[in-house]
C-alpha cells in the first residue's frame, strides 16, 4: 500500500479541514481525524481513520458521541463505537481521488446514521437482519461462545461438554453422547468431560425485537425482553426455573432458536439460594423476578456444528443425509468424489457411505489423488475412510478393501456410483443391476474420463425407459461408441503388469464435479439430462448434447427388460 501523491493528500486534508475535521498524530502509518457528522437528529462526534490508501478496505469510522436522546442500542454501531456504514464491496472508491473517496464515505455514513436515529421501523429491521453480529460481537461485555451439536427433533434438554485444546476450552451442547468424543479425537484435543451447566433448548418462530435499553445484562432484563418478544419462550424459561433438577449444577444455560438464528444466556446458580429453595424452586423463580432480578446473566453466542448444519447450510435442496451411498472405485476420480459426497451429507444421520476398492495407494497415484504420502502403500478405501472420518467425525463410513462383489454390493446402496473408469467392471455392474428384481435395483451412476482427459462423462441409470450402460455401445463386433467424440481412445501406458491412462490432475476433479452436479440435481428433484459430457477449453472433441438417451434397439443387456 502506497500513499497518494502530495497533491492528492493536500486536496484531501484541505477538504476535511473545510468540513471542520482536525488531524490526529499517528505512529502506524494511518491517517486519523476527529470531527462531526451533521445529522437531522443532531451532530454525532466521530473519529475517521484511513488505513488503506488503495481503499479496498473502507475508511474506519468510530462514533464517539451520539446526539442527545439517541437510543441505547443502534444497529451497525458496536459498544465500542465501530460503525458499519457500508457493506464491503458496495461502493468502489477511486484510489486516485482520495478526497472524493473519503467524502463519499462521510456522505454514506451520515445518511445511514440519519435513518438509524430517526426511523424506528428501519432500526428494528436492521437489528433483526443483523441480529447475530449484534448479539455475538457488537455489545459489551462479549458473550461466552458455545458449540451446538446434534439435537434431535423435540429435544428440550442437552448435555454440556468441555472440549480442551491446550490452554483453551470450548463448550459443546449436544444430545448425542458420542459426538463430543468424536470431535475431540478428530481435532486432536483432550478427551471431553461433562460440563457444569444444565442446558435447556427452547424454540421460537418469531424474530427477536429491538431492545430500547440495550441487550439484557440481568435476569430481570432478560425476563422483560423475552416477554415482549415471545411470551411462549418467556413462559418456557419460567417453567424451567420452577424445576428442581437444575439446582445441583453450577449454572443454567438456555439456547434459543429464533427466526434470526440461535442465541442464548447463562446464569450462575447461587448455592445459598439453591439450598434455601430446593424444596420449592417455584419461589426462587419468583425471587428472580423481584428481589434477585439484578442477578447478572451472560449472553451466549451459539455456533452450530451439527451434521445437519454442516451439510445443509449451503444447499437449497435436501442433502444426502440418511441415504445409503456406495462408491465403487477410490482412485483419482473416486477420491475427489468421496470428499464431495461427504460434504453433501453422505454418511450423516442414519445414512452410510460404503467405499470399495481393492488397490493400495502407490507412488504413481500421488500425482492426481486426494491422498498423499501419509497414505502411501495403504489400501485406498481404508486410507480414504480414515481421512474423511478425521475431517468429518460424525460420518458413518464403511471401507471394503476388496474387489466389488456383484450383485451383493449393489444391494448396499440406494445410489451406487461406479468411478472406476474400467469398462469391463462397468459392464458387469450394469448386468448385475438389471438381474435384480426391478424393486430392488439401485440407481447407478457411471463417471469416467475420456480423450486423454479432454472430456469427462456421466451416465445415470434409474429407469427401463432410459439407456443402460451397455446401450452406449453399438451392437457391432468392435463395440463402436454410440456417441462418438471424434477423439482417439484413451492411450494406456503399460508398466509391467500394471497399466494407467495419463491425464492432467484437473481431469478427475472435473469428473467429480460433473458427477456431484448430477447428484445435486437428483436431490433437487430433476436428474435429467442423464447423459452429460463436459469438455476442457480448447478440446478438439465433437460437441455432444447433454440428453436423456433412449435404450438401444437390440441391446444385449436390457433388451428383455
Amino acid at each position: 500500500m502506497s500513499e497518494p501523491g502530495q497533491a492528492e493528500l493536500k486536496s484531501l486534508f484541505g477538504h476535511l479541514t473545510a468540513r471542520g475535521f482536525q488531524q490526529l498524530p499517528s505512529r502506524d502509518g494511518s491517517c486519523s481525524f476527529i470531527g462531526t457528522l451533521p445529522c437531522k437528529f443532531g451532530d454525532a462526534s466521530i473519529t475517521l481513520k484511513i488505513v488503506d490508501w488503495d481503499f479496498v478496505s473502507y475508511p474506519i469510522i468510530r462514533v464517539d458521541a451520539l446526539p442527545n436522546g439517541a437510543p441505547a442500542l443502534i444497529p451497525h454501531i458496536s459498544a465500542w463505537g465501530g460503525f458499519c456504514y457500508l457493506a464491503p464491496g458496495t461502493v468502489i472508491l477511486d484510489r486516485f481521488k482520495p478526497d472524493i473517496a473519503v467524502e463519499q464515505c462521510l456522505v454514506f455514513a451520515t445518511r445511514e446514521l440519519d435513518r438509524l436515529l430517526s426511523d424506528h421501523t428501519y432500526r428494528q429491521g436492521e437489528f433483526q437482519s443483523e441480529f447475530g453480529p449484534n448479539w455475538h460481537i457488537g455489545q459489551n461485555p462479549l458473550p461466552r461462545h458455545v458449540l451446538l451439536g446434534t439435537l434431535r427433533n423435540g429435544d428440550h434438554r442437552g448435555t454440556s461438554y468441555l472440549l480442551a485444546e491446550g490452554g483453551r476450552a470450548a463448550n459443546l451442547i449436544s444430545t448425542d453422547e458420542t459426538e463430543a468424543a468424536r470431535i475431540a479425537e478428530s481435532c486432536g484435543w483432550e478427551a471431553p468431560v461433562t460440563g457444569p451447566s444444565s442446558c435447556w433448548i427452547i424454540r421460537s418462530t418469531k424474530m427477536p425485537t429491538l431492545m430500547s435499553s440495550g441487550l439484557p445484562g440481568t435476569i430481570g432484563d432478560m425476563f422483560f425482553w423475552l416477554k415482549a418478544w415471545d411470551e411462549t419462550v418467556y413462559k418456557r424459561v419460567g417453567q424451567v426455573f420452577a424445576r428442581r433438577d437444575y439446582l445441583a449444577q453450577q449454572e443454567i444455560t438456555f439456547v434459543i432458536e429464533s427466526a434470526a438464528g440461535w442465541l442464548g444466556f447463562s446464569m450462575e446458580i447461587d448455592k445459598t439460594l439453591a439450598m434455601a429453595f430446593r424444596r420449592n424452586p417455584g419461589q426462587l423463580r419468583q425471587r428472580l423476578h423481584t428481589a434477585r432480578r439484578d442477578t447478572p446473566i451472560r449472553r451466549v453466542a451459539v455456533s452450530e456444528i451439527s451434521p445437519e448444519f454442516v451439510h445443509s447450510r449451503n444447499l437449497t435442496f435436501p442433502s444426502l443425509k440418511d441415504r445409503r451411498i456406495v462408491l465403487i472405485g477410490c482412485g483419482s476420480i473416486g477420491s475427489y468424489l468421496s470428499q464431495a459426497l461427504v460434504r453433501l451429507g453422505a454418511g450423516a444421520g442414519d445414512g452410510k457411505l460404503t467405499l470399495i476398492d481393492p488397490d493400495q495407494l502407490s507412488p504413481g497415484n500421488l500425482g492426481r489423488h486426494i491422498l498423499g504420502f501419509e497414505s502411501l502403500f495403504k489400501e485406498k478405501a481404508d486410507a480414504l475412510a480414515e481421512l474423511l472420518r478425521k475431517q468429518f467425525p460424525h460420518v458413518n463410513i464403511v471401507a471394503k478393501a476388496s474387489p466389488a462383489r456383484l450383485p451383493g454390493d449393489l444391494r448396499l446402496g440406494e445410489l451406487v456410483i461406479d468411478a472406476t473408469g474400467e469398462e469391463a467392471l462397468s459392464e458387469a455392474i450394469n448386468f448385475h443391476r438389471l438381474s435384480l428384481p426391478a424393486a430392488a435395483r439401485p440407481i447407478v451412476q457411471y463417471v469416467w474420463v475420456t480423450g486423454q482427459g479432454q472430456c469427462t462423462q456421466v451416465l445415470w441409470t434409474d429407469s427401463d425407459r432410459q439407456a443402460c450402460y451397455r446401450c452406449m455401445r453399438q451392437n457391432d463386433d468392435v463395440r463402436t461408441p454410440r456417441f462418438d467424440l471424434g477423439l482417439p481412445q484413451n492411450h494406456e501406458i503399460v508398466n509391467g503388469c500394471q497399466a494407467f491412462t495419463p491425464y492432467a490432475v484437473s481431469a478427475p476433479m472435473s469428473a467429480s464435479a460433473l458427477a456431484i452436479d448430477q447428484i445435486a440435481a437428483w436431490l433437487g428433484g430433476g436428474v435429467s439430462p442423464r447423459f452429460r459430457t463436459r469438455m476442457i477449453e480448447g478440446s478438439t472433441a465433437r460437441q455432444l448434447k447433454n440428453q436423456d438417451v433412449n435404450p438401444l434397439k437390440g441391446c444385449p443387456a436390457c433388451r428383455k427388460q
